[in-house]
């Protein structure tokens, strides 16, 4: 399962923005600091009654090869802490977050950023 979306560089190039499935709890963010990892949180959405949220943030390029890493290692955390769901579940929600995004795209050409601005996803 790829739990995340890469929004592409940002401001002057020296940073990408990455959208990931996460839980309240931001497991990502102990994985980020055991080797640590500067980044930059925007925004996270959650829906009422989901374990799972998706959060926005900004990486700096030159990190970016450590955060993705600490991204694969992030399903194996979740069923340590036991979300045993997250690879079904967050597939599911990772499935339905592209499709909306990919009728943005066709509707606009870019998808509005939470915070504000616009992007171009890499959808795969």
């Amino acid at each position: 399962m790829k739990n995340y979306l890469d929004f592409g560089k940002c401001g002057a190039g020296r940073w990408k923005r990455y959208m990931y499935l996460d839980t309240e709890d931001f497991l990502l963010g102990s994985l980020l600091q055991r080797d640590p990892i500067p980044v930059k949180y925007e925004t996270n959405l959650a829906k009422e009654n989901e374990p799972y949220r998706l959060v926005m943030m900004k990486v700096r390029v030159k990190d970016e090869s450590r955060f993705l890493q600490a991204l694969a290692e992030l399903p194996a955390k979740m069923l340590l802490c036991g979300f045993r769901d997250y690879e079904t579940h967050g597939e599911e929600l990772m499935r339905e977050l592209k499709e909306a995004l990919r009728a943005d795209m066709d509707a606009h050409g870019r998808v509005s950023l939470p915070l504000g601005g616009t992007a171009k996803p890499e959808l795969g």
